[in-house]
């Protein structure tokens, strides 16, 4: 009867472990105990590291997940947690994440991360010819088709791609020191305004995925109409040049369903 019992509750421990592993916060969690690995093997002496910083912007605030201070610039750490296929451009609004029969769009990490980066930039004037290293994670099981310039990576390889930026020292120790007590004061800790961030983000998002769907301009409130240039066609603002939005161009959009067609093959 004991032995029964015993079986049984190993059983129900086993089933709740494997539920809490795919809980998406259990899952960001352990994407960021990956990362948190690769940021340790980092030398002290040479750099210095912030985590999950939230700074105020002229309008709004701005959560970066790591950022990393070294004699030979500043890396801007973007952490996603995405599994199955993602796909997108360097310069595309969204990209897509393709999961069984499921698809979801969400925003471009990399415009994401440049937004980081030029509220860094905001902060540290003084340090404007100091060079700056978006760097995208995908810490989750993901298959990457991503035509970028910007590294994006998997958590495994953070260290040497950090330490194949080591070229010409642009920060002395004590800059170095200087940026980090900034940044570190500039932190804002307190959780209602995290919360108020995170449900900001989603409804800009929302809001602006909506616009563009009944080709209204996110920025402006104008219609979106084709244009062409010399690079294609795209959706532009009809009230350009006053607007200069570029959605996403034609050819983005008919590689982007040439894509998915491969993938739900190849599924």
């Amino acid at each position: 009867m004991w032995i029964i019992i015993s079986v049984a509750a190993v059983l129900i421990i086993i089933i709740f472990i494997d539920k809490s592993i795919n809980y998406p916060v259990v899952k960001g969690r352990i994407g960021e105990r990956r990362v948190q690995k690769q940021l340790k093997k980092l030398p002290l002496e040479d750099y210095k590291i912030l985590n999950n910083v939230m700074i105020k912007k002229k309008i709004g605030t701005s959560q970066i997940d790591h950022i990393v201070i070294s004699p030979y610039g500043i890396f801007v750490i973007e952490t996603k947690n995405y599994g199955g296929y993602v796909y997108g451009n360097e310069n595309s609004d969204y990209w897509t994440q393709k999961y069984y029969k499921s698809k979801n769009k969400f925003r471009n990490p990399i415009k994401q991360n440049w937004g980081h980066v030029y509220a860094l930039k905001d902060i540290l004037p003084e340090y404007k010819d100091v060079s700056f290293y978006p760097i995208i994670i995908f810490a989750g099981k993901s298959k990457l088709n991503i035509n970028s310039k910007t590294c994006v990576i998997s958590p495994e390889i953070l260290y040497e791609t950090i330490m194949r930026h080591r070229g010409s020292k642009q920060l002395t120790n004590n800059e170095m020191e200087q940026i980090y007590d900034r940044l570190k004061s500039n932190n804002l800790e307190d959780e209602q305004i995290k919360r108020e961030h995170v449900d900001r983000i989603k409804w800009n998002a929302k809001i602006r995925e909506m616009k563009e769907k009944v080709l209204i301009c996110p920025e402006c409130g104008g219609h979106l109409i084709k244009r062409k240039s010399r690079y294609g066609a795209f959706y532009g603002c009809k009230n350009f040049p006053k607007c200069k939005y570029k959605g996403c161009s034609l050819e983005e959009e008919k590689n982007d369903k040439e894509l998915e067609g491969h993938i739900s093959i190849a599924s």
